[in-house]
């Protein structure tokens, strides 16, 4: 089965920031945790975060495209994608195992591919940001407002359990700031 390339792809600030901080463990567990119990897009997340830790405050304008062009994103490539990998994974398919997990790497392939492409694109929805200058107490503040407009726009309740969750995260993300920063609703 032929393997996409990432070779393709033109150099992401945003590409680069969101695999380092997504390879840590527990921001993986975590974002992966938001995704599946609150219906988050760990892309949205990752995007919310690079642009703080980038010094950019995103204007309503700027999150509004993001998340409408992201959601549409999400809806019609990446959810299908994923949802056809985590059914190829049923020990009960009634086909060939073997085949089935040749299909679902492949797939996760196209997933990934489909993830970079969204980064990308996200990227590019907002003014190049300036290197990272700013303070890390501003930084994970500024995240926290990002990633507290992404719910408000996506209609997610954070739960505590979330709430939980986003501090892993944005602690990984400005271990330097008190406590990583701290999510209010």
């Amino acid at each position: 089965m032929p393997t996409l390339s990432s070779a393709v792809f033109p150099p992401s600030d945003l590409w680069d920031y969101a695999v380092i901080l997504y390879s840590q463990d527990e921001v993986m567990r975590a974002a992966l945790a938001l995704q599946d119990r609150a219906g988050g897009d760990v892309n949205m997340l990752l995007f919310c975060i690079w642009a703080a830790a980038r010094g950019r405050r995103l204007t309503a304008e700027e999150m509004e495209a993001a998340f409408s062009a992201s959601l549409r994103w999400q809806t019609e490539v990446v959810r299908p994608l994923r949802t056809a990998r985590r059914y190829l994974k049923s020990p009960d398919l009634a086909t060939d195992l073997r085949l089935a997990g040749e299909l679902r790497r492949g797939v996760a392939d196209s997933e990934l591919f489909a993830e970079h492409m969204q980064l990308l694109m996200l990227e590019r929805s907002v003014a190049q940001p300036s290197p990272a200058t700013t303070d890390p107490e501003t930084a994970a503040a500024t995240a926290l407002a990002h990633l507290e407009s992404y719910f408000r726009a996506a209609g997610i309740a954070i739960t505590p359990e979330d709430e939980a969750d986003l501090q892993i995260i944005c602690h990984a993300a400005f271990p330097d700031a008190a406590a990583g920063g701290s999510y209010s609703r």
